[in-house]
């Protein structure tokens, strides 16, 4: 009599990985369009709703950071506590999860995840508690489809999720039985209102190009270099809210469907460019705006480019390096006018200069 050897209990719990689906979380979640919150000051506008960190404490980021004496796991956790404390007070639904935990997790059950800061309210005290729980150690091989995967998990929010995931691109997937990395990101992308913008630590074109590919599956996501989240911890969760306080500098405007500068506008952003070079310790935060003609991907795209746009000016005529000019990008995102009105529309068409660090 011929005995069958029992499938090996990777294999099943893999299966169990795939084939389960959300039982909490929506098909699709609505386009982002409510009101925008402003802190109560009036000096902050929150920018998204919701926002989720995935920490990588893999193997591969257990190795030393430049000269820091930190590895990359210390210097992103590091990285999570000076970005966290920079946050302003904008009720966010916000979670903190690892890639993988070291532990047994099923999906769409009670015990799923085992987070740092599971969803909920963004508190920052509670969540600068949750970041020192995070461990310094390597928990696993690098398991980035994991981290996708068990994203899914937590999405059908109202309003646009903004996905902030560590990773030098590398992944374990399993063959046939986990989505490869960049299928599990298009889906994501193509169910719910999300943007990743992915902190890249890649060591080779095959590891940058997997991220790369990951953040052009939709118009709103980016690669953030692991260095410029260091030397510039803020900027890492600043696409989350935009700073109105005024600093010297007006809003540089656009004609319609253009991204081309003005002449108009020469002047001031050769003040600007002087003012940087005299301060090597001041980074500028471009972000481009659209007004409200036009499909929100083709915006979103195109307010991308006006950023760019200002920032290949500066670059150009003042040698300014690429870290010290920073870039958001949001559509027709917080209109600053209304968009019934060619007048209105002018205003919307911008770009908005933001001064951070010491002078």
């Amino acid at each position: 009599m011929n005995h069958r050897s029992p499938l090996p209990l990777v294999v099943i719990l893999l299966l169990l990985l795939v084939a389960a689906r959300p039982l909490s979380a929506a098909a699709t979640s609505p386009k982002s369009g409510a009101t925008p919150q402003v802190s109560q000051d009036g000096r902050y506008v929150r920018m998204a709703e919701n926002f989720f960190i995935f920490y990588d404490p893999s193997t591969a980021m257990d190795v030393p950071y430049k000269t820091t004496g930190l590895t990359r796991i210390e210097a992103q956790k590091q990285i999570l506590r000076e970005s966290n404390a920079s946050l302003p007070p904008l009720n966010w639904q916000a979670g903190l999860y690892p890639h993988w935990k070291g532990e047994l997790w099923l999906p769409a059950s009670p015990y799923a995840f085992k987070p740092y800061y599971r969803l909920q309210n963004y508190r920052k005290q509670d969540y600068a508690s949750a970041i020192e729980q995070l461990p310094i150690t390597p928990q696993s091989p690098p398991m980035l489809q994991t981290g996708l995967m068990k994203l899914e998990h937590l999405l059908g929010l109202p309003g646009r999720t903004e996905i902030f995931l560590f990773s030098d691109g590398k992944h374990m997937t399993y063959p046939g039985l986990e989505p490869q990395p960049l299928t599990e990101a298009r889906m994501l992308a193509s169910k719910y209102d999300i943007c990743f913008n992915i902190v890249s630590s890649a060591r080779d074109a095959k590891e940058r190009k997997l991220l790369e590919d990951i953040a052009a599956v939709n118009s709103c996501s980016l690669v953030i270099d692991f260095d410029t989240a260091y030397t510039h911890p803020e900027h890492l969760l600043g696409k989350l809210y935009m700073d109105t306080e005024a600093n010297g500098f007006n809003n540089i405007l656009f004609d319609f469907d253009k991204a081309f500068i003005r002449p108009e506008h020469h002047a001031q952003l050769d003040q600007l460019g002087r003012l940087l070079v005299a301060n090597p310790h001041v980074y500028v935060v471009l972000s481009g705006f659209c007004d409200s003609l036009g499909s929100e991907a083709y915006n979103i795209r195109l307010s991308q480019r006006r950023a760019e746009s200002v920032r290949r000016y500066l670059q150009k005529k003042f040698t300014i390096k690429k870290d010290r000019i920073l870039l958001y990008w949001y559509g027709y995102a917080n209109p600053v006018a209304s968009n019934a009105t060619e007048e209105g529309r002018q205003l919307n068409r911008r770009v908005t200069i933001v001064l951070r660090g010491t002078r």
